[in-house]
């Protein structure tokens, strides 16, 4: 019985992140958790399923023209300091307060979900867009979340159109995923059991509809706002969990 709510929240969880760029690991790790899962088995699980998602997402952003040749410079300007920052996250894991961290993170998304809801943008700058790319990466590192929420209100910020921004925020996260899974299996017993099969099949499905809704999100122009009042929750959500 419980499988088959695993089932139905990894497709729920893989819509919501291909359509708009983030929330995957958000929604399924605590459901798993909560459902019996030790966090052991859970996080190998979540980045595995969401490195499915990202390679499949990526690939439909691509068919239906979410992402494009001419992004492929700001998407090797958002995956490359953010796998490096990812790498320094997971070794910095154990060096901080969780509390601290998830209290910058909190801080940090409202900030840029108020910023996205008035619309506020920036000169366009890959130096800027390095840099959010760099913080969204140690986040997924150090806290396997916070990704994004980040990286895809920090390009739009940056004056980058919503529909790419979206597409490059799943893209850019394929070798951080990988990056997450590599150092888990090094610095920690990696097993594979029932719960990736059950866990990856229904978010591959859901990653296939995702970048659909962004296209039509896009063309009604209500994508920003959207993405700016989940990312408000997803901040006020995590400051009450530390309060």
């Amino acid at each position: 019985m419980i499988e088959s709510f695993i089932i139905l929240a990894a497709f729920i969880a893989a819509i919501i992140d291909t359509s708009l760029g983030m929330c995957y690991g958000t929604v399924l790790t605590p459901f798993l958790i909560i459902s019996g899962y030790s966090p052991q088995t859970v996080v190998p699980a979540v980045l595995l399923s969401q490195l499915a998602v990202d390679i499949v997402g990526g690939t439909t952003h691509t068919k239906v023209k979410n992402f494009t040749k001419k992004d492929v410079k700001v998407a090797l300007t958002v995956a490359v300091p953010a796998t490096i920052l990812a790498a320094l996250g997971a070794f910095a894991n154990v060096r901080l307060p969780k509390t601290i961290t998830k209290g910058y993170i909190a801080i940090l998304v409202l900030v840029l979900g108020i910023i996205t809801i008035y619309g506020i943008r920036l000169k366009s700058s890959p130096k800027g867009i390095a840099l959010i790319s760099s913080v969204a990466g140690f986040n997924k590192g150090f806290m396997g979340g916070g990704f994004g929420p980040v990286v895809v209100s920090g390009q739009m910020i940056f004056n980058h159109d919503v529909r790419p921004s979206i597409a490059i925020g799943d893209i850019a996260e394929i070798p951080v995923c990988i990056v997450g899974l590599l150092t888990f299996a090094v610095f920690s017993k990696l097993s594979f059991s029932m719960i990736f099969l059950i866990v990856c099949i229904p978010a591959i499905v859901g990653s296939i509809i995702g970048p659909h809704l962004t296209a039509k999100m896009s063309q009604k122009n209500y994508a920003e706002k959207v993405i700016g009042v989940v990312m408000l929750t997803l901040g006020l959500i995590t400051l009450m969990r530390i309060l």
